[in-house]
């Protein structure tokens, strides 16, 4: 049963709970949980329906049952939700709107980790025949990230690809350099505009792609169409994203991950801010 208790802990982290809540919230002792969680124990039988009833997930789910039929874009949203990634609840996004899910990939510690989502990565890079010599970031915080692709580009498919931090690690960009940019999500935009400027700074062009986890699909600032395509359309970049906020809400409610409490509010956030 230490497949149950680390399904349990993973989906108690997605909640935001604590192991007190999560005791209080199915009639337990906090032990009880922490036992599950470590494999020092097991659920009773008779327990296990009302965790799944709780989580909003089947009998089936609880036990990784439907993992081998999961599609890739499924497989990723379960990634995410299961490591504490992919969050629902109140978020203040930096363009000031209050979101309903959260995306943080600073939560990847584990070498494990790293190496599943270099995969996804990779895998975004291959099926979409990008073309790139250098992989950038925004930050050092996505070292870990585009770290791993680079290695899982290499071990995997036999590809060697340069990659660059803030200009200062890794390999500095140039001119003759075909740039793909990494990141995490895409909301309004200001953020990758900002990278594009500092790349044709440095080298007197625009990167040729962006690789995402998740767009976010919500209104540009300067039309009324989508973030990614404002920007395709503005910059002559081809942006790619491993899933969209409409696979998010489908995972939802196909039962792959648990956050059917949620669903209503992300219908409201896409339907408010979404661009054509």
């Amino acid at each position: 049963m230490e497949l149950i208790g680390k399904k349990i802990r993973n989906l108690r982290k997605s909640k935001g709970l604590t192991q007190e809540e999560l005791a209080e919230k199915l009639a337990v002792t906090s032990q009880a949980v922490s036992k599950w969680e470590t494999g020092l124990s097991s659920p009773d039988i008779s327990i296990l329906p009302v965790v799944a009833r709780f989580f909003n997930i089947t009998m089936d789910e609880l036990f990784n049952y439907r993992l081998d039929s999961l599609t890739y874009k499924e497989r990723f949203i379960r990634f995410m939700a299961d490591n504490g990634v992919l969050k629902f609840g109140e978020f203040k996004l930096k363009s000031g709107r209050i979101s309903p899910y959260f995306i943080n990939t600073e939560r990847y510690s584990s070498g494990s980790q790293l190496s599943k989502i270099g995969e996804f990565y990779a895998e975004c890079i291959r099926d979409n025949n990008i073309s790139t010599d250098l992989l950038i970031a925004n930050t050092h915080k996505e070292i870990h990230i585009i770290t791993a692709i680079g290695m899982v580009m290499y071990q995997k498919y036999g590809i060697d690809i340069n990659y660059c931090i803030e200009n200062k690690i890794g390999k500095p960009t140039s001119p003759r350099d075909e740039i793909t940019v990494i990141k995490d999500t895409l909301a309004s935009g200001d953020t990758l505009r900002w990278i594009f400027e500092n790349v044709r700074e440095n080298t007197g062009k625009y990167p040729s792609n962006v690789v995402l986890s998740v767009d976010r699909l919500e209104m540009g600032l300067y039309s009324s169409m989508n973030t990614s395509r404002e920007i395709e359309e503005e910059y002559g970049v081809k942006i790619h994203s491993i899933v969209t906020v409409d696979d998010i809400i489908k995972a939802i409610e196909n039962r792959v991950i648990a956050g059917h409490e949620y669903l209503d509010a992300m219908k409201e956030y896409k339907e408010r801010y979404r661009g054509r």
